[in-house]
């Protein structure tokens, strides 16, 4: 079995001690290096994790690379930070394994909660739904993608999210072991169904995947009636900055000059940017002063503190930031940032209602905005939980470590961002609607907004 030869990497045998190396660093990497190892009491979970697949690699004489990574993510996984990265030596992103023969239905969760295939080269299978792929039931199937998801706290809405947004290239990640596949379906009436898919290349899956999605990728200004304004928010970047706050600034004249009752900020699949982007959005809605961020705390100040220094990359600026880590009160504190303090209300923002639509990848910089909207009671949350929690996240800039034996790479989030929130009740969640939409089975097939459809009726 070899690596794809796209990604002229060899699955060569790796033997076991140099795997139990990497895994120690990995797991001295992040305790050195990450901000939020017990933010949401993960640390225990982390070390029996860790405890469990030493126990493993310490019984093997050897395991391929692959073996290696599906072995080891969910022990990232278990840091309950959408912001780790753990990526094999391959570059596409997140196809990594089987790219010429990956899964050929794209599927979403309906309101159910089922796996619905939405798109497919067979217009026959549409509107089925998935129950197993070569003899592994659904459910067992959902339960190794769940535990491989990267996800913040206790947020139960991005990992199906991202499930759906990807089934097929996290399936070949983590369970392929075939390039065809005997598929299980259902339809409404409780009928079953097996049939034989063969894989399909990367390529012809992101054609199928484009015809799929009705949210708008660019940043958009629409006037539904004349007292809705509607304002699509897909990143939070743009070419520049400035470009982005010269969008800002002409829309909110334009809602100013139209004078609407109602605005409506989508941020659904919105999974952040620059996060001083996020402060200057509230900053056009906010009806008094606000407070952004609480604070920004670090787990280690200089490369010295780090034991596996000589493996890591870091970005050119990691000396000069000491200028700027204090510490207090037993913390590390990066105190050179614009979204810290108190801020004011743009003079031409809008005051009126406000609505949010977002789901589970309203995430990093799109969830710290809806945080501080839903702090400040600004308007009402419609869709699906946030993908990032409602405190905040652990992001910022990132030190990557190479494992000498697999090649492969671990990213590490330096900084823990809390957002100037009063606390929620439970501890770990995303910002949750007041208002939950979910797409039904007609609406999926039919490339139907169910959400926005919602509020336009109100």
């Amino acid at each position: 079995m070899i690596w794809p030869d796209c990604h002229g990497q060899s699955l060569k045998k790796i033997g076991s001690q140099q795997l139990l190396q990497d895994l120690v660093i990995i797991k001295k990497s992040v305790e050195d290096v990450h901000p939020g190892m017990n933010r949401f009491g993960q640390q225990a979970g982390f070390v029996s994790r860790y405890d469990s697949i030493s126990h493993v690699l310490s019984g093997r004489d050897s395991m391929m690379a692959l073996e290696f990574f599906r072995a080891v993510n969910p022990l990232l996984a278990s840091v309950r930070c959408g912001h780790v990265k753990f990526l094999p030596p391959v570059k596409d992103f997140p196809f990594y394994f089987h790219p010429d023969h990956v899964f050929p239905l794209i599927l979403r969760f309906d309101e159910k909660n089922r796996l619905l295939i939405v798109n497919t080269e067979n217009d026959r299978l549409k509107g089925k739904y998935l129950e197993k792929i070569n003899d592994m039931p659904i459910t067992d199937i959902l339960h190794v993608l769940r535990d491989n998801m990267f996800v913040d706290g206790n947020v139960q809405s991005s990992a199906d999210a991202q499930i759906q947004q990807y089934f097929s290239a996290w399936y070949a990640d983590f369970i392929q072991d075939s390039d065809s596949f005997i598929v299980g379906l259902s339809d409404d009436s409780g009928k079953n169904e097996e049939v034989m898919l063969d894989g399909i290349s990367v390529a012809s899956w992101q054609e199928m995947d484009k015809k799929i999605g009705f949210l708008e990728k660019n940043k958009t200004l629409v006037f539904k009636n004349d007292s809705v304004a509607y304002l699509r928010i897909p990143v939070f970047y743009g070419k520049s900055n400035k470009q982005f706050l010269e969008f800002l600034d002409k829309s909110f004249e334009e809602i100013e000059r139209r004078k609407p009752k109602k605005l409506i900020v989508d941020v659904r699949g919105n999974e952040g940017g620059n996060d001083v982007l996020g402060k200057e959005l509230y900053a056009y809605i906010a009806r008094k002063d606000f407070k952004y961020y609480d604070r920004i705390e670090l787990r280690v100040k200089k490369r010295k503190h780090i034991t596996y220094r000589k493996l890591a990359y870091f970005p050119r600026f990691i000396g000069l930031a000491t200028l700027f880590i204090k510490r207090k009160d037993g913390k590390l504190l990066w105190t050179h940032h614009e979204n810290r303090g108190s801020h004011k209300p743009k003079k031409c923002g809008f005051k009126g209602e406000v609505v949010f639509l977002m789901d589970g990848l309203s995430y990093s910089v799109t969830s710290e905005f809806l945080a501080v909207a839903r702090n400040e009671q600004r308007g009402q949350f419609v869709g699906q939980e946030s993908g990032g929690t409602y405190e905040g996240d652990n992001s910022g800039t990132f030190v990557i470590f190479k494992l000498p034996a697999t090649g492969i790479d671990v990213g590490i989030p330096v900084a823990g961002y809390y957002s100037a929130v009063k606390p929620e009740t439970e501890s770990g969640r995303g910002i949750i609607p007041d208002i939950e939409i979910k797409p039904t089975a007609a609406d999926l097939l039919n490339n139907r907004d169910a959400v926005l459809l919602e509020i336009l009726k109100k």
